[in-house]
């Protein structure tokens, strides 16, 4: 019952025209998802989901604009395809990921240029100015050494202007904590449906 009621609650605050978009587009994403063979959660829609929804509008919230934004772990690409930037780039380590977010892109002409890898292969790349790294739903799988290693190597050869992450409820603090040692927190904003904090970060002095 009470799962029942959270779902009713969640629904009413996303409001009936999203919940109505997202359950037509799952239908319509459901054949992909077994054809790219997915991760489950891939099917859960922006329209009602909220931390997307406040990733989108904290990017559009950067100072200064964007010209470059880059989101790793990116999965379809439901935010990075809705944040608005001249150039957009999607990086997901799983390789169906990134050929399902493609072939969505035939539709949606967003114009994101998705690419298999995760920050070693965007370490590489010619890129050398980003105005907002995106990394969402994903940081608390990784060690702290890790997140550490990896983000000091990216920003010791890429200037990153802005850092966007969240942090999950079952590990406060832990995030903050870690990133407060890289950047400059600027703000942060709560997710009313997972309970999670997002954070923009500033890293370029």
């Amino acid at each position: 019952m009470r799962k029942i009621n959270r779902k009713i609650h969640v629904a009413r605050r996303h409001g009936a025209e999203n919940v109505a978009i997202a359950l037509a587009q799952k239908v319509m994403q459901f054949p992909l998802f077994l054809v790219y063979r997915g991760e489950r959660w891939h099917l859960r829609g922006f329209h009602t989901t909220n931390y997307k929804k406040m990733a989108v509008a904290f990017a559009e919230d950067v100072p200064g604009g964007l010209d470059v934004v880059v989101e790793v772990g990116c999965g379809l690409g439901e935010i990075v395809s809705r944040v608005h930037a001249k150039h957009r780039f999607g990086y997901d380590i799983d390789p169906r990921a990134i050929s399902w977010a493609r072939f969505l892109q035939r539709f949606g002409r967003s114009g994101v240029d998705f690419r298999v890898g995760s920050f070693d292969t965007l370490e590489q790349t010619d890129l050398q100015d980003i105005d907002l790294l995106i990394t969402m739903g994903w940081f608390h799988y990784m060690s702290d050494e890790w997140i550490e290693t990896r983000l000091r190597a990216l920003l010791r050869i890429k200037r990153v202007r802005y850092i966007l992450v969240d942090e999950f409820p079952y590990q406060r603090g832990r995030i903050e904590k870690l990133f407060d040692t890289i950047g400059t927190q600027v703000e942060q904003r709560h997710d009313w449906q997972d309970d999670k904090i997002l954070f923009l970060y500033r890293c370029d002095g």
